[in-house]
């Protein structure tokens, strides 16, 4: 009897490990087979003068173009869109040709060299992002990479706008005080200067000689001709006198000289008047200066004593002039009983009719 054969075993067959196949990253805009180059439109950004920007509007420019060229199937389109105004607001002319452009479907791509270039509010930053989704656009930025499409894209955006608002809060404050601290020194801490000065090297106010006696003349004919504002301003006007801006004076801008103490010496900063020891050279003595007070006062011109603006002029400031470009102001003249509401255009209302022919507009 012959012993069992033992069962033969079977081979295991090797196995093979199989790699998934990984998807290629997708891009802005590209589908599969698409072929067409991705259209990108640049955004540049600059406060005030690029003298004084960290990112001036050439380096913003040269590194977005580079940008651009660097990714695969990126074309640039049109020309840059250029501002120069604070990024706080979104009221910027380039900044609403790109989201019109956008609606319009002139561009895939909305890049900038930093958020806060295009915004430095996370409320405007909010608005501009969903303007561009709603056209059908995305935004980039060449130096912060993130995917707006993601949730975790729009959530590093808005911590980016947050840190620009801190950023910009943090700068005015900072310039707040330096200016605070510059008019109590006694030196001109900015914005128009009046008539009469001009800012000296050491940054005080000095005194322009051209000027110095227009503002004398202002003075002494208000208080000893007791000559209204009005009438100054035509004599002011017919003897071929200009206002620093070079335009004719006017009640108001006469008014704006007589109520000025910056003319005694002071500075005027964020509700406060300051005399330093070492101010600049007043132009006006002490005692014609409140005597000029005084008759302001007495004639009603004060400020405290003019009246609000009425509320019943709907269309004040909607409506131009056809002759020479500015707004209608509302206006009033009293009759022997009723009194009548007029939109009278802002030059003929402030310099007269030889410099505007208008008609004023019945307001009813």
């Amino acid at each position: 009897m012959s012993a069992p054969t033992a069962p033969k075993r079977r081979q295991r067959r090797p196995r093979v490990r199989t790699q998934q196949a990984t998807q290629p990253q997708t891009t802005i805009g590209a589908e599969e087979g698409n072929s067409q180059p991705l259209r990108v439109a640049i955004y540049l950004r600059i406060s005030t003068d690029e003298l004084h920007q960290p990112f001036s509007l050439e380096a913003q420019h040269l590194k977005l173009c580079n940008y651009v060229t660097s990714q695969d199937n990126w074309e640039l389109v049109g020309k840059p869109y250029i501002d120069e105004k604070s990024g706080a607001t979104t009221d910027r002319p380039a900044l609403k040709r790109a989201l019109a452009a956008a609606r319009a479907g002139k561009f895939d791509v909305l890049l900038v060299y930093r958020v806060d270039r295009l915004s430095r509010s996370i409320r405007g930053l909010s608005e501009i992002l969903a303007d561009l989704e709603d056209a059908g656009a995305a935004f980039r930025s060449a130096t912060e990479p993130f995917d707006t499409a993601t949730p975790a894209g729009r959530m590093m955006v808005q911590m980016l706008a947050v840190f620009a608002e801190f950023e910009r809060a943090t700068i005015i404050d900072r310039v707040i005080n330096g200016m605070e601290r510059k008019a109590a020194r006694g030196e001109w801490p900015g914005g128009y200067r009046p008539h009469g000065y001009e800012v000296g090297s050491s940054g005080k106010l000095t005194i322009i000689d051209d000027e110095k006696p227009v503002v004398e003349r202002i003075f002494t004919t208000y208080v000893r001709d007791k000559l209204g504002a009005a009438a100054i301003a035509k004599r002011l006007t017919a003897d071929g006198y200009r206002t620093k801006a070079g335009n004719p004076w006017s009640q108001a801008a006469v008014l704006t000289v007589l109520r000025n103490r910056t003319y005694l010496g002071e500075i005027w900063f964020r509700d406060r008047w300051y005399k330093a020891e070492d101010h600049h050279p007043a132009i006006i003595g002490e005692k014609l200066f409140n005597d000029a007070q005084d008759i302001l006062d007495a004639r009603g011109d004060a400020t405290t004593h003019r009246a609000v603006a009425n509320s019943d002029y709907h269309l004040a400031g909607r409506l131009f002039c056809s002759h020479c470009g500015k707004r209608y102001l509302g206006t009033a003249a009293k009759g022997n009983k009723y009194r009548y509401r007029y939109y009278t255009c802002f030059t003929r209302h402030r310099y007269g009719t030889e410099h505007c022919s208008a008609d004023r507009l019945p307001a009813d």
